[in-house]
């Protein structure tokens, strides 16, 4: 289920459902609301007993096999939240991860949390707790900037407040990319200003300092929706971050190859599904991004954007191209305008 689900369902009850449930995703604040639903859910009905594990690769991986089995000194039932600092629990913990799945828990709910990246989805273990919590599994994916002014107007509307269209623009611009400050500063807010205030641009000026925090996600949805000063605006913020261009540049890279190739496909013929299929552009981010750049771009400016981009890469790595400036982060700039023009 999603993040937004979560609330209805729980709200049925949760001592009939499996007794084990696992959180994951790329949103921070997002996983720990759902820890903190799925808790007082919990809470309320009788499982009075909580114990928080946080694991890891070296982790002694025999006191979760504890904690689940152990049975309270009053027979409480009990809430057993295991929190995984990464995706690479490492051998032993893949092991007990698996074990976990198939064990019978008496009185007790089993809560694992874990940040999701891509090689998540491969791990066996992982697809293990997946099909032993079948529905109580609750995806928390990030907010993106085009989901962040209604995101904005929900919480303020939590508080019993509403803010002008300018007022919600400027919080996305200054709160972007960092949903857990983002949420700071909708509840300074709500202690600054009473109920039933409309918040203004000015109101919003005063108070909310840039906490934005971008990566190359951002840099890529600039790029293909073609926001050119947004996307120099995330190169300046990456370049402050002391992100090492060749870091990240294959990702702008291979997304510029497989848009060209799809451009090309699509202009020799193909229908357009099939096109981002056989570009490798069927994941969804991808087949977003890919599908505003080929609808925006020719196959000729994306070629050219290309060889530009492997110029930037070799001014990175203190090669000398003719014509190009010997900073690579101008260079990079120059690329991301060009396609986003």
């Amino acid at each position: 289920m999603q993040f937004d689900q979560l609330a209805r369902t729980i709200g049925e009850g949760i001592a009939q459902r499996p007794p084990l449930w696992l959180i994951t995703g790329e949103e921070t604040l997002s996983m720990l609301e759902a820890a903190d639903m799925l808790r007082a859910q919990a809470r309320s009905e009788g499982y009075s007993e909580r114990e928080v594990l946080n694991a890891s690769a070296q982790w002694d991986w025999s006191q979760l096999f504890d904690s689940c089995q152990a049975m309270s000194l009053f027979g409480d039932l009990k809430l057993v939240e295991l929190r995984l600092a990464s995706s690479k629990p490492g051998t032993s913990g893949s092991k007990a991860l698996e074990t976990l799945s198939q064990m019978p828990l008496d009185g007790v709910i089993v809560l694992v949390t874990v940040p999701y990246d891509y090689a998540l989805g491969k791990a066996k273990w992982f697809t293990a707790l997946q099909q032993s919590a079948g529905a109580n599994v609750v995806q928390c994916p990030a907010v993106r900037a085009r989901d962040l002014p209604a995101w904005f107007n929900a919480r303020l509307a939590r508080n019993g407040q509403t803010a002008e269209p300018e007022a919600v623009r400027l919080l996305c611009e200054r709160c972007e990319g960092n949903l857990l400050a983002a949420n700071q500063e909708v509840l300074k807010l709500a202690y600054r200003h009473p109920r039933g205030a409309v918040i203004s641009a000015r109101d919003i000026s005063d108070s909310v300092s840039d906490v934005s925090r971008f990566d190359i996600d951002n840099l890529l949805d600039a790029v293909f929706t073609g926001d050119a000063p947004k996307a120099v605006r995330v190169v300046h913020s990456l370049r402050a971050k002391g992100e090492a261009i060749p870091a990240f540049l294959w990702a702008l890279t291979d997304e510029i190859r497989m848009a060209a190739h799809t451009r090309n496909l699509i202009d020799g013929g193909m229908p357009r599904e099939a096109a981002l299929k056989s570009a490798g552009a069927a994941w969804l981010q991808h087949k977003e991004r890919v599908t505003r750049a080929v609808s925006r771009m020719s196959a000729r400016k994306l070629e050219s954007a290309l060889i530009l981009a492997g110029d930037v890469d070799r001014i990175s790595k203190g090669l000398v191209v003719p014509d190009r400036d010997t900073d690579a982060w101008l260079e990079l700039e120059s690329l991301v305008g060009f396609l986003a023009r």
